[in-house]
């Protein structure tokens, strides 16, 4: 929803593309910086109390954010208040929010066995596609036809409901452990060979996913040459097929031919470099529709391999803790996005851009394909 919503009021305003990247790594250091933290938490506290703690920023973010907007596009905030408010209200985001994702995966690691965890996880991550998807279409055309602010307020009121959801009927399976978290402990895991692998292929896709995130609407201004409300159109429909493809492999394709992480994250990062190179050379919404939604097949099979290989390479008492990391990868990827992707795309050529994440992703190919604890868990 953000990424079709806060282009649009960036352009209207007439700031630079870079500033929205700023507010979305500004966003995604808190994210990368809280995650392993709430996942350690919740190893510790238990999984229910920290997703509550999640909700509870989600709502307040969102709510935040549709204040801002409303007043933005009226006229009534100046650009650079304006931003500096969406900034902080991504960040409260960053911070609390950044709880549910980490709470979500250990709660199912507690219930899944081995064989079955891979499944399950692209379940999960399925999930967060469905956001994917119906959020930057409904942002768009409910921008056209209603009020954003209004809309966002909705998702507000959704995101407290399930609050209230989890907090009356979801029961608590795993007795929280006594001891208490802590960063030196973190830091040692982040490290571990177990993992480490992991985290780097999680840190270059989600790279990769926030620079096509970012620049997409972009794009279609610059290179499609569309106006801007039409490109938001474009672009929301562009994110909800891309989503949607994401959402049928996870729910459909990972299940059907039982994936194993490896495969997914080799096939998976190859998939996203070859959505890079194709957007490099693409000048209409057609080709630049079809390069984003390989690179979202691609995304959409590199998480579950990711997030399913770090669960499976620790133990039971360290699935929070190796959630957490597991999550941050997404801030660090949204943090590195607008210093890598985005500044070339501004201040060196559009090309540019999608040529590097092309390298850094194949190179991560080549890490899954050749690295042996990850063909170890297979």
């Amino acid at each position: 929803m953000l990424f079709v919503i806060l282009p649009m009021v960036t352009r209207s305003m007439g700031t630079g593309e870079i500033y929205v990247g700023l507010i979305f790594a500004g966003s995604s250091l808190f994210y990368m910086g809280f995650s392993p933290f709430w996942g350690s938490l919740s190893d510790h506290k238990g999984r229910r109390p920290i997703l509550l703690v999640g909700l509870a920023g989600n709502t307040l973010s969102l709510a935040a954010i549709a204040l801002v907007a409303g007043l933005a596009l009226s006229g009534h905030l100046m650009p650079v208040l304006a931003m500096g408010l969406f900034a902080a209200a991504r960040v409260l985001y960053g911070a609390i929010g950044s709880a549910i994702q980490p709470a979500a995966q250990a709660y199912i690691a507690d219930r899944t066995a081995i064989h079955e965890r891979t499944r399950i996880m692209s379940a999960l991550t399925a999930g967060a596609g469905l956001g994917t998807a119906f959020g930057p279409p409904l942002a768009a055309w409910a921008g056209a036809l209603f009020s954003v602010e209004g809309f966002v307020l909705i998702l507000a009121g959704i995101s407290f409901s399930v609050f209230i959801l989890i907090a009356l009927a979801l029961p608590e399976h795993r007795a929280p452990t006594p001891q208490k978290p802590g960063s030196r402990n973190l830091f040692k895991l982040a490290r571990d060979h177990r993992l480490l692998p992991y985290l780097l292929v999680g840190v270059a896709g989600w790279t990769a996913q926030g620079v096509f995130l970012q620049t997409l609407l972009f794009y279609l201004l610059d290179r499609a040459h569309l106006d801007i409300s039409r490109a938001a159109m474009v672009s929301g429909s562009i994110l909800a097929g891309g989503a949607a493809l994401v959402f049928t492999a996870q729910f459909v394709l990972i299940p059907f031919m039982r994936l194993r992480p490896r495969i997914l994250m080799i096939v998976g990062l190859f998939l996203t470099g070859m959505g890079a190179i194709s957007m490099m050379f693409s000048a209409s919404v057609w080709s630049i529709g079809m390069a984003f939604l390989l690179t979202s097949l691609g995304s959409g099979l590199t998480r579950p391999g990711v997030v399913s290989g770090a669960s499976l390479s620790v133990k039971p008492e360290e699935q929070g803790s190796a959630a957490g990391l597991a999550t941050a990868t997404a801030g660090a990827g949204f943090f590195l996005a607008p210093f890598t992707g985005l500044a070339l795309y501004q201040f060196v050529r559009p090309e540019a851009a999608f040529a590097a994440v092309a390298v850094l992703v194949l190179l991560m190919a080549l890490l899954a394909l050749t690295n042996r604890r990850i063909r170890e868990v297979g």
